[in-house]
This record gives structure tokens, sequence and C-alpha cells, in this order.
């Protein structure tokens, strides 16, 4: 069973030796743009997956020459490249956790699917200014990296409770049009009884 599985998709416009650490049993995927980043700072690429529409012939020749695993898409498909790559991961590994790195930044379309992939697949998501993730009924210690932390209701979410934050909260309904809980600050405990709570730490643009 791999520790992480470690997933980097485009678009290429974040500078991820602020977020990458090399870890021991690890499994990096490349989607795409992804990979280029993976090339440049010379890790072996476990699984490369995409359409490659945005990666020159010659750069992609190498990849192919550096990847364990190669898995080309139709142009024409009814999935994302990521969405393909998850599915693929869900169904194939064994593995503890996942993380993607990018996914965020470019087309808002394709960061709300990749919002629906979060809830189906439960996995984080990461670039230079952002950590998401979703969490399910329970209680949770959050430990935030980022300036802010906002908390959505992905399902209507009863009986919040948030300690130790710059904003608490006691036995809070939370529903998916209440905007309430955006811009925190700190970190703390967090508890509730129903629902999905999506969680983006987040720091201002510089």
């Amino acid at each position: 069973m791999y520790k992480k599985i470690k997933v980097f998709c485009g678009p290429n416009t974040y500078n991820f030796k602020t977020l990458y650490f090399e870890e021991a049993n690890e499994f990096l995927v490349g989607i795409d743009s992804g990979l280029e980043y993976l090339m440049t700072i010379g890790k072996q690429i476990d699984l490369a997956v995409g359409d490659f529409d945005s990666i020159s012939e010659n750069v992609l020749e190498k990849i192919k020459d550096k990847a364990k695993k190669v898995i080309s898409l139709e142009k024409d498909k009814n999935m994302t490249d990521l969405a393909y790559a998850l599915d693929y991961i869900y169904n194939n590994m064994d593995y503890d956790d996942i993380e993607v790195y990018g996914g965020i930044s470019g087309r808002i379309d394709h960061f709300l699917a990749n919002l629906n992939l979060i809830n189906k697949y439960n996995f984080s998501m990461r670039d230079d200014n952002h950590i998401i993730y979703l969490l399910s009924k329970g209680k949770h210690v959050i430990n935030n990296y980022k300036k802010y932390v906002s908390f959505f209701a992905f399902e209507d979410v009863y009986g919040l409770t948030l300690k130790g934050f710059k904003f608490n909260l006691d036995s809070y309904y939370l529903s998916t049009n209440d905007s309430l809980c955006v811009s925190n600050e700190g970190g703390g405990q967090i508890e509730f009884i129903k629902g999905k709570l999506l969680v983006i730490m987040s720091d201002d643009r510089k």
C-alpha cells in the first residue's frame, strides 16, 4: 500500500517547491502540464495520464521514456483528465491518501468540476495559495497552514461547533447557501453531527 498518491495537474503556473515535500512510499502521477513540473525537478513519474494536448511532441517523448506507465486518452471524452486519473487510482490501487497539486487556478468550470471530484474520491487539493478538502460528520482538528480558513456546507451541516478559531460557533446550522463561515482565522477543533463540510485554507495572492 502506498502512503500517499500525489497527483500533479495543470495549469502549471505555481511553484510546487513551496508545497511538495518528498515522502517515503509515495506514488507520483502527472497529468498533462503537471508532467512538465515532475520532469523539471527530475522526479520519477510512476503514472502519466492525459490527452497531452498542452505538451509539445518533444517533451511528450521524454515523458513517455521516463514514466513507468502511460495512459493516453482521446481528446474527445466524457471525463476530464483528472477525473480519469482519480477513477483509475480509486479502482486499481491501495493507498492511504491522495493529494492533488493544482486544479484550482485556471478555468473556473474545471475548478467546480474538481470540487465535485473531491466529494466522490475524497482527496485534498492544493496550490501555492490554497489547501482544500472535505470533512464528514464527527470531531476534527484543523491545523490551518494559511492566513484564512473558510467552511462551506457541501451538504447542509447540522450542529456545527468551532472552538479555538478567531470566530467560534456553537451548534450552528450551516446550509448550502450560507456564507457565514468565510474568512475565519487560526486553527482549532471542529465538530458537527450531519452533513459534509468543505474546508478551504487560503492566503491572499501576492
